[in-house]
């Protein structure tokens, strides 16, 4: 128990002393604000004094000052706004020339989207052209064939028919050779009987007439 009394004891000096010491900081503080506002009014009073001094020449540079300010601000602000409406007029100038010059690209560009639409439509003519005349070409071409193959079939035919007829009369010829020589043979076998037959009858004859 005595040693909680003795902590306690020893916990409320060192707060006293603190307390004590920040009451003494704090009126150092104070003593240290009385002087600088002591010193703040000496100087309040010699600014006053010296303002009360040189008041009208102060008063009359300062006017002085602001209309020489004065010009100069305004020379500035119309040198500012001078150079801003120059800047104004040149971006017109700038933006009408852009203009211009995107509109004769548009044109330009109409122009040669036009061409090529040209360019297009002669390309496809002349694609259609070209696939026409192959194909009038091919047809040509496949008739000229188609004609060939049929002359030459017809010659072919033509030629087997003449063969064939040279045949017949061959045939012809030779059977009529052959009924020619058999006539030949018969004629002279004809021939020779008949004078067989004049030599017997005359024989006859003959003996007839001896008797």
């Amino acid at each position: 128990g005595v040693a909680m009394q003795h902590s306690h004891h020893h916990r409320s000096h060192e707060a006293y002393s603190v307390l004590d010491r920040a009451m003494s900081s704090q009126q150092e503080i104070e003593g240290q604000v009385e002087e600088k506002a002591e010193m703040i009014d000496n100087l309040n009073g010699i600014i006053a004094e010296n303002l009360i001094v040189h008041g009208r020449d102060k008063a009359v540079a300062l006017i002085r000052d602001r209309v020489v300010w004065s010009r100069k601000r305004g020379f500035d602000k119309w040198k500012v706004y001078a150079q801003a409406k120059a800047k104004e007029a040149e971006l017109r100038r700038s933006e009408r020339n852009q203009l211009v010059t995107s509109n004769k690209l548009e044109a330009e560009r109409a122009d040669m989207e036009k061409e090529k639409a040209k360019n297009r439509h002669a390309r496809t003519q002349m694609a259609a052209m070209l696939a026409f005349y192959r194909w009038r070409s091919q047809s040509d071409r496949d008739l000229r064939e188609a004609e060939e193959e049929k002359f030459t079939n017809q010659r072919a035919h033509l030629v087997n028919e003449l063969g064939e007829l040279y045949k017949l009369m061959l045939q012809s010829s030779k059977v009529e050779s052959e009924a020619f020589m058999a006539s030949l043979r018969a004629g002279e076998k004809l021939t020779s009987q008949l004078g067989t037959s004049h030599g017997n009858l005359q024989k006859l004859c003959e003996g007839f007439e001896r008797s």
